[in-house]
């Protein structure tokens, strides 16, 4: 008899077993609200190659094909407004006038805001550049700094090569080219990189900027968007980002978001072949790692979390339009106070 019953708990803890692994995925979640970070491999990522990091500890929570070399399209740019903040020594609010030549760097591109003839402060060009993907914006700063766009994408492949990277690769600064070249795992590297700047953190983050064109006594307002859609939503806190596309390197995300219980992650997407794929891949993941209470929570806020002003109190976290924004353009660090479609 004791044989018996003794059996009959390994039985019992048997069908226990069984039915605590058939539960799905969502209700598992919710009991205890358990964020198993191994179940992130069940996520459907649709990107041909992704990362998904812990951007406080630097835990990789997710890759496929991390290290595969790949054209990453006008996430070059990321690397293009590196050199530009750090090597070049322009007044943010001094004007350039779009010449021909800068017209001329930038054919095959998408269509552009920045009229050859009028003129534009190497500040609003630097947003032009991140935010809209405007592909006569770094043309023209890297003629600012005394560089034509060759020379400018030979500075961006030696800039990888001191952040350690040695799959990356420049031909010309826009990403037009299909030898603009770089891995998931390295453009990770450049959006880190990028973040410790904090004008080009603040520029990545903003929905929305107000450029300012100058000819003569004239000035006229053009008024952009950043063409990373994740801003507009209410599932994260973008701290910054890069979109890109060609007709070879297809859709492509670099982005760093906090959840809405303070995971800080950096994401990166490439070869996402729908347009909206890459956005869906980052929501899957913020989705999976964030409680249903604090998503619920967040969608009945009076305003979204984007709207609020960033702990270090910058305007451009907090999404502000930035037509009277002073931030100037730091040359280092320490000194700061195919076609193209995003």
């Amino acid at each position: 008899m004791a044989r018996l019953q003794v059996g009959a708990s390994w039985v019992a803890l048997l069908f226990i077993s069984v039915a605590i692994l058939s539960v799905p995925a969502a209700a598992a979640r919710s009991i205890g609200d358990v964020k198993d970070l191994s179940q992130l491999t069940q996520l459907k990522i649709k990107s041909t190659a992704a990362l998904v990091i812990d951007l406080d500890t630097n835990t990789t929570l997710f890759e496929r094909d991390a290290d595969v070399v790949r054209p990453i399209a006008s996430i070059s740019k990321i690397f293009g407004a590196l050199v530009i903040a750090e090597d070049c020594k322009l007044d943010a609010d001094a004007l350039h006038e779009m010449s021909p030549s800068n017209r001329d760097a930038a054919k095959g591109g998408d269509k552009t805001k920045l009229t050859t003839g009028w003129s534009y402060s190497h500040k609003d060009l630097l947003h032009a550049a991140l935010m809209r993907s405007d592909n006569r914006a770094l043309p023209a700063l890297a003629e600012s700094c005394g560089l034509d766009p060759a020379s400018l994408a030979a500075k961006m492949t030696e800039r990888a090569r001191r952040m350690g990277l040695t799959k990356t690769f420049f031909k010309e600064p826009d990403g037009l080219s299909a030898e603009n070249v770089s891995t998931a795992r390295e453009v990770m590297v450049a959006l880190k990189e990028s973040m410790k700047n904090s004008v080009l953190t603040e520029i990545m983050a903003k929905p929305e900027y107000v450029i300012v064109a100058h000819k003569g006594d004239r000035t006229r307002d053009i008024k952009i968007k950043n063409t990373d859609r994740l801003l507009s939503k209410n599932i994260a806190q973008i701290l910054a980002g890069k979109t890109g596309y060609t007709d070879i390197a297809r859709y492509c995300l670099a982005v760093a978001a906090k959840t809405f219980e303070g995971r800080q992650l950096g994401m990166v997407f490439l070869g996402a072949e729908g347009k909206h794929t890459r956005f869906a891949d980052f929501t899957r993941v913020i989705k999976w790692l964030t409680s249903n209470e604090a998503i619920a929570a967040a969608s009945k806020a009076p305003t979204s979390p984007l709207s609020q002003p960033a702990e270090n109190g910058s305007a451009a976290a907090s999404g502000a339009v930035g037509k009277k924004d002073s931030a100037q353009i730091p040359m280092k660090p320490e000194e700061a106070g195919s076609v193209e479609v995003e």
